[in-house]
This record gives structure tokens, sequence and C-alpha cells, in this order.
């Protein structure tokens, strides 16, 4: 071949080859710039580049929303539907972006307000936009879209339509992986444009110490760090209130909280410095320093990012009316008159306040059959034993609450009694409604029983005729609630499969997929059985259910964001041990843990008190 032809031949095969590149990126858009009108998977472009992905979705779809809250990743657990409701008649999103600074923010803030005609915004900061400015680690993965930063647009698709391939070929790799609960490959909901928490969310808090273990995600670097772009910043704040003013649109900042040891990096003179720069240029609502909830690693994800839980305390204070959990002294509507008082208190480490303040250790204790003669290794004690715990309760100076009393002091911080406790029976024996109930009156306690529906009144197992522990019926059920004794929650219609009875070939463990069980049909088969126990209980008892009792304790992140759906705040898990329920933090009534008392046969009291 001629050298001339060869060089045509080459420069042929290279512009194929760029061609088939540019349309393989394209179709398969990991970056959603395109539209990903092939894929439709805007919650994994979003993860590879929320500043690039997110205006490309809203470019689309803008009329859906009229107002947005705009910040660093922190901004993530800010919910746009209690802002909505908070607003009013506003259609919020979330506009968060990784390691935002106030330069992303600020020509973000900027677009929105050029080409979306918003009504409000609102920014949200931490004290890392006043430490740098306008940085980009990665210009594909954390640059703002061209249209944002005015940067030439045909130069800035091309570097996307150019891309290596191993970028689209990763989406597809993760979407033949794709499943119900988020992965690291698709951490945004689209919709609403903040982080998909379910499954953190669905994760049981309990005690600190067994939480670090679980979450190591707190070591920290304490380098000093020097607030040297802090003018910088107050000025990017000031020219988006302007902005905003010009064209008659809401703005509000907020300032974010954050965990004590971010707090620790910055030097006392700068913060109160910024804080007061700050204040000269609007009002704003501050959550940060060392606030309340700065001291405990349970109200954070990892050492940067507060839960969503703890967000909503901030709308709460900041836009709302005040009901539910807040802490004291959490939030402050900061002016330049009061900023020097304020700011000299929050970046004062003052030390954590005490547990007991905002904690509390909940014993709940798991009881079955109670009968005269119990067999070893069944899950039954004799009514001797259970009037003897319910006398030593009484005497220990415990008193019985319900789920909903425990719910209330999560939720909305109601006073427990001094030494509370939850007594529990799972199943629905009738020896509960024969028995128990009796000596629960004469102790004055009560109790929860979580009921196998399909075995409600019957003395045999499912349909198969095989015989069983009777249980009670419905109709007994509403006698032991409407005397106050009981309150009766779910422990699956008919997932709880004996071992020994159950067909083989169907048997699951607790609620745990069948062998060959997809997930798309498990999904379907758990909702379905527990709708059914829900409302069957609901409609011939009268209590509301809104805890579920893992059958044999098998659970799972699915089970649990599956039942959060469902209306579900409290699950029961038979992992041993006395509770810990904190305030504020709706995860801490995930999987509970309980004391079963037909596998220890020693003095409750004791047993209570070598557990905490």
């Amino acid at each position: 071949m001629k050298p001339i032809k060869w060089i045509k031949y080459v420069m042929l095969m290279m512009g194929l080859t760029a061609l088939a590149v540019c349309g393989f990126n394209a179709a398969a858009d990991p970056f959603g710039l395109f539209g990903d009108r092939l894929l439709d998977w805007y919650a994994y472009d979003m993860t590879n580049n929320p500043r690039v992905a997110k205006v490309a979705y809203l470019d689309r779809r803008h009329e859906a929303y009229d107002s947005y809250i705009i910040g660093c990743s922190k901004t993530s657990s800010f919910s746009t539907s209690l802002l909505d409701t908070y607003y009013g008649d506003a259609r919020f999103y979330n506009m968060i972006m990784y390691g935002g600074d106030m330069y992303d923010i600020r020509k973000t803030a900027e677009y929105v307000l050029e080409n979306y005609q918003p009504k409000n915004i609102i920014v949200a900061l931490g004290l890392e936009e006043a430490v740098r400015y306008n940085y980009t680690e990665d210009v594909v993965k954390n640059g703002l879209h061209a249209k944002v930063d005015g940067q030439p647009v045909l130069p800035f698709y091309a570097r996307y339509l150019l891309l290596n391939p191993s970028y689209g070929l990763d989406k597809l790799a993760a979407l033949a992986d794709r499943t119900r609960l988020p992965s690291a490959a698709d951490v945004f909901l689209p919709e609403t444009g903040v982080y998909n928490k379910e499954r953190r969310d669905a994760e049981s808090v309990r005690t600190l110490t067994e939480f670090l273990e679980k979450n190591p995600g707190f070591e920290y670097d304490l380098t000093d760090k020097e607030m040297a772009c802090m003018a910088q910043a107050v000025s990017d704040v000031a020219a988006v209130k302007a902005a905003c003013e010009a064209q008659n649109v809401d703005f509000k900042l907020i300032m974010t909280p954050i965990y004590y040891k971010e707090a620790d990096n910055y030097q006392y003179e700068e913060l109160v410095r910024y804080w007061t720069a700050l204040a000269e240029v609007t009002d704003f609502w501050d959550f940060s320093g060392y606030s309340p909830v700065s001291y405990d690693e349970r109200y954070f994800y990892d050492a940067y990012h507060f839960r969503n839980s703890v967000g909503d305390m901030v709308l709460t204070r900041a836009f709302g009316d005040g009901r539910g959990y807040l802490p004291e002294g959490f939030g402050h509507l900061t002016t330049r008159e009061n900023v020097r008082a304020h700011a000299a208190r929050i970046f004062t480490n003052s030390g954590a306040p005490p547990p007991g303040d905002y904690s509390q250790a909940l014993p709940v204790l798991l009881y079955h059959d109670i009968r005269e003669d119990p067999e070893d290794g069944a899950a039954a004690i004799t009514p001797r034993r259970f009037r003897q715990d319910m006398e030593a309760l009484k005497a220990g100076g415990y008193t019985a609450i319900d789920f909903a009393a425990a719910a209330a002091y999560v939720y909305e911080g109601r006073p427990l009694p001094e030494k509370p406790v939850i007594i529990t029976f799972d199943d629905g024996y009738r020896s509960n409604y024969l028995l128990a109930w009796d000596i629960l009156q004469a102790a004055g306690m009560k109790g929860t029983v979580n009921v196998i529906s399909v075995s409600a009144g019957k003395s045999t197992y499912k349909d198969t005729g095989r015989p069983i522990i009777p249980h009670f019926s419905y109709a007994e059920a509403r006698e032991m609630f409407a005397a106050g004794t009981m309150d009766f929650q779910s422990h699956s219609y008919a997932m709880h499969d004996s071992p020994e009875l159950e067909d083989p070939a169907a048997y699951r463990e607790g609620v745990l997929p069948r062998r060959g069980e997809g997930e798309e049909e498990y999904i379907e088969n758990f909702r379905a059985d527990v709708i059914k126990s829900k409302e069957e209980i609901e409609e011939h008892v009268g209590n509301a259910v809104f805890v579920y009792a893992y059958p044999q304790g098998y659970y799972s992140d699915l089970t649990e964001a599956l039942l959060q759906d469902l209306g579900f705040t409290v699950t029961l898990s038979v992992d041993p041990g006395v509770h810990v329920l904190v305030k504020g933090l709706p995860q801490s009534l995930l999987a509970m843990k309980r004391v079963n008392r037909a596998m220890w046969s020693g003095d409750l009291l004791r047993e209570l008190e070598s557990l905490q």
C-alpha cells in the first residue's frame, strides 16, 4: 500500500473510531448531558457529576419546580417535600453538588434565576466555603456545566462525546446489577435532587459504641483550616441575595449543622469574623458550630454529613411550627444586632450534653406462650415465672409503656417514665388471653402482642390441618384491647413458616426470600403479606398497626425500607440486649433489641442490670 493511501486509511479508521466513540457516549450518556433518552437513568448520571446532570435534567423539566435550595453535599439532608409544606405552595428542587464552594453556588443560583424563573432560593453553607473557592478536582466529574459557568459550549460537549468509553461501559454494567435499594452507582433521587438515603436510613441505630463499630467513618483530619476565601464567600452571598431581590425572588441563608470535630479545625476569631460579615449581608438561620447534635455521631452518616432527620429538625425550626423534637438551643435567627453574642456561644466548645438529655435505655421483654408444663427448649414459661417477672418489674419501679410512647419520645421528645419497659408477646397464643392478661392487670402492667394473622383463632397450621398451639381469636383480642391492657401489632400474615410443618419447597427463613425467588417477586409477596396483616388487625381489633416484629428475627435493609414505605415506624428483632432510644433519630426505633425471657431463667432485674 502506498504511503498516502495508508495515511488516508489510518485517518479514516480514526474518524470512524471517533464517530463510534461519540455515538456510544451519546447513547450511554453516563453524565446525562444528552438527555439520557435511551436508559433514562439520571440517578446514575447525577452520581457521576451532579453539577452537569442536574442542569441537563432541569433544562427539560424545570417547569415542575419553582424553588431551589443550593449548596454542597450537606444540603442533601434538607427535604424538598418538607420545604414545600412549610412554604405553602412551593415546589422545591435540591441543587446539591459534591464539595460545592461559593463559586459553584453563586454560578448555579445565577443560572437558575436567569433560566428557571424561581420564586424562592435558599443557599445552604457550611464552613468549607470560606476555605476554598472555584476549586475543581476533576473537570469531568466535578466541573460545572458550560451553560452555568460561561465556558465555550462546543468544546464542553465535545469533551463528553469523546470520553473514554469506560464511563459508558461502567453504566451498562451497573444497570445489569441494579436493585431496589440504591448502590454506590446511583445515590441520587433525580425527581428531588437529594441523595437517596433509603439504605442508610434503614439501618438500625443503637448504642453509640455499636454505631461507631459499624460506622468507622468518623476519622477526621484535624489540621487547622484557614478561611482564606472568607471575603469572596461573603461577597458571593451578597451577589446572590442582590440578584434574587432584583427579580423579586425570596432569598434565605442557612448555616448547616456540623460534627464537632469539624468545628475544632477552625480558629475562633476567624469564625466570629465570618459570621459577623455574613450578618451584615443578611439575617440567617444558624445551626452550625457546637450545636446540641454536634457531639453524638449517631446524628450523622459520617464526619461530614448530618442525617436527614437532623435536616428535618433544621427546617422545622427555621420554617415550621416548631412541633416535633427540637433540642434546646438548636437553631438561631442571626442578625447584625445579635451575631457577636451568638457566635461567641456557638463557637465555644462547652462539651457534649449528658446522654440522658436525649437518649433513653428501654428494655423490651419478649415472651411467647405461657403454660404450666413447657417442654425443654420451648419458647414458653410458666404462669408462676411470668407473675414473678411482672411483680419484680413493679417492685423495681418499672412502668410498662407501649410503642406509641416510645415513638413519641423519639419523634416529639415526649418524656418517658424514669424506668420504662415494654412487654411483648410474639405469635398470639391463646395463653396470652387466658393467663398473661390477668397477670398483667394484677400487676398494673400492659403489653403488646405481635400477631401471626393467619393463625388468629386457630389451632391448626395455616390450611394444612396439622395441629399447633392454639391462638386467641380477634374477638378475644378486642376484649383485651378495650380493657387497655394490650395492643396488637404485626408478626406477618403468613410468612412465619414453621420448619417442621411447612412444605420444604415453600419454606422461607423468617421474611427472607425463598430460594429462587427474584427480587421483584419477593417485594410483591412481602408487601402483600404485610398489608394483609396490617389491614386485618386494624379492622378486627381497632388499634393502629405501626410495629412489625420480624418472624424468627431475620431482617434486611430491604425489608426495613419496604416497611417504612408501608408506614411502619417500629421494627423488632430478637437481637439480645436492652435497647436505646435517641430523640430525633427514627432509626433508633428500627430492629429494636429484646430480652427473651424464655432463654433466661434467672432474676429479671439482675438480667436487665447486666445488659445495660
